[in-house]
């Protein structure tokens, strides 16, 4: 009976536990862009980017123009966060093939969470070949509850380049940034425990 009320107990605990460490998903942090350098390949892209802050908002805004239609586009990305000596280290590299991850849901998780939160602020590629045409992206922010919360006060650096199958390079560019912790910020969202 002992045993029980000690299994029963520790069950309770954990629950409550894993309960309010998933309700209390705020952040107390900031993602903030800083620049973006980049090069697009002037026969395929003609590429507008801009970083926007203000007091409260960090965003990015984009026009990109497809001069022709592209496909078989491998992309690849990195995320580097920079340590004590001002040197950066990759956390993060990842590379897919961009139009199998639009056909296949299942394909590299990470890139496609990435992707599916940029498409809430913008007209962006959703088939391939990626068809010739004007696509823009505005305001956008990165939604800090995809984000860890342990993150460090640093400086990251975004890499993302797009080449094509035969190696030619379609886009290269690194955008800059820093977590910030500095001023309390706190995104606190509704949920529901139910």
């Amino acid at each position: 009976m002992r045993a029980l009320s000690f299994t029963s107990l520790y069950l309770l605990l954990l629950g409550i536990l894993l309960r309010s460490s998933s309700s209390s998903a705020w952040r107390s942090f900031k993602v903030v862009f800083t620049r973006f350098e980049f090069e697009p390949n002037a026969k395929f892209l003609d590429v507008r980017l801009e970083v926007e802050n203000d007091d409260e908002n960090s965003a990015l805004n984009a026009v990109i123009n497809v001069l022709q239609p592209l496909d078989d586009v491998e992309l690849s990305i990195s995320i580097g966060l920079q340590g004590e000596l001002g040197n950066y280290t990759n956390i993060v590299s990842r590379s897919t093939n961009f139009c199998k991850m639009l056909k296949d849901r299942s394909a590299e998780p990470l890139i496609r969470i990435i992707y599916q939160d940029m498409l809430r602020f913008g007209k962006l590629f959703k088939e391939c070949p990626l068809p010739k045409g004007t696509y823009t992206l505005r305001g956008y922010h990165i939604d800090e509850e995809l984000l860890p919360s342990f993150l460090p006060e640093t400086n990251f650096q975004f890499g993302l380049q797009l080449t094509q199958a035969k190696g030619q390079e379609i886009f290269h560019g690194t955008l800059h940034g820093r977590i910030d912790k500095s001023k309390g910020f706190n995104n606190l969202k509704m949920f529901s425990l139910g």
